[in-house]
């Protein structure tokens, strides 16, 4: 084993512990993203590195935004914990051949997949990794010599994702894309996983399993905990929404007729804020709640005083297109 599969292997184990350390957590990840760095020399302030990517679909960020995913410490941890306990799912189903993963929008290291080498052997383990950026492509090669990781490649393509098919060597076990924002706004989780699995079995493993968001009333949490309140869940994207939305969009309601949210009196004072609050169930146990990532923090609708009179009546709709996102209107 190499210094650098060394270093990772130490870092990795404690992302991977099921004891919750905030200090050993901050350290890790950056220790991941610094070691990423060295092993690929990663040109952060480069400015063709800050160039994100626009698809008919929702936006590809940039190798650095992408990169810097790493920072968000409780989204690395809780997503490598959760695909781990994937892969040891897969191989106790299929005994005796390794777990394909396919990989889409990994970025420039494949943060969620490169820790998981220090745990799996390349005979447990099988990596397909797309990306659309060329940049991300270059920099995740240099990421494979230096970690020795040739024999867990599968495949690696620089692609559209939205555009691809899946052929018969890459199909998956377990499907990885963390392509969004909170609401799942801006990129495109819902049109990248919608048509991908299209291309799967039914027991392919999606992760994260499910994206859920809620309307939801806020005010000052910090000084009142309890000044949440949900009124009503607008999406549950998982494989089911998500094969329904390929094969029937027609017949899905939050991108056609929408989703009514009726308040029928004016909230009480703890409450400002109407919000849209976004809960990751990643696999298994493993869940991103408000506030636990920047993937789960609310993302404001309107100010209760903006609503004049009551019963309110909003309409959400989900617009899939190439700026991805809830819309809502009063009726």
């Amino acid at each position: 084993m190499n210094s650098f599969l060394q270093r990772l292997k130490s870092i990795t184990s404690v992302l991977l512990s099921p004891e919750l350390d905030y200090t050993a957590v901050r350290n890790s990840c950056t220790a991941l993203y610094d070691i990423f760095s060295s092993v690929s020399a990663f040109k952060a302030n480069a400015p063709e590195m800050q160039t994100h990517i626009s698809t008919a679909s929702g936006l590809a960020v940039s190798p650095y935004a992408a990169a810097f995913c790493i920072s968000d410490i409780m989204r690395t941890k809780k997503f490598l914990q959760g695909i781990e306990e994937a892969v040891y799912a897969k191989l106790r189903e299929n005994p005796g051949r390794p777990v394909k993963i396919f990989y889409a929008g990994c970025g420039p290291f494949a943060t969620l997949l490169t820790p998981l080498t220090t745990v799996f052997s390349p005979a447990q383990m099988q990596m397909v990794l797309l990306d659309i950026n060329p940049l991300s492509h270059e920099y995740l090669q240099r990421i494979i010599r230096g970690f020795e990781l040739e024999n867990y490649i599968l495949g690696i393509e620089v692609t559209d994702a939205l555009q691809y098919t899946i052929p018969a060597l890459y199909k998956p076990d377990i499907l990885v894309s963390e392509t969004m924002k909170p609401a799942l706004a801006k990129e495109p989780q819902v049109s990248l996983i919608s048509h991908l699995l299209s291309q799967c079995d039914t027991r392919t493993i999606v992760i994260p399993e499910s994206i859920r968001i809620d309307v939801c009333l806020l005010g000052n949490t910090v000084n009142n905990p309890a000044a949440i309140q949900t009124l009503k869940t607008l999406m549950k994207f998982d494989a089911a929404l998500a094969t329904q939305i390929n094969q029937h969009p027609g017949k899905t309601d939050v991108l056609t007729n929408g989703i009514t949210v009726i308040i029928n009196d004016r909230p009480p004072e703890k409450f400002s804020r109407l919000v849209l609050n976004t809960h990751i169930n990643i696999y298994g146990d493993h869940q991103l709640d408000s506030y636990d990532s920047s993937l789960t923090l609310p993302v404001p609708v309107m100010d209760i005083a903006a609503i004049k009179k009551y019963p309110a009546r909003l309409l959400f709709h989900y617009r899939i297109s190439d700026n991805p996102g809830f819309t809502v209107r009063e009726l």
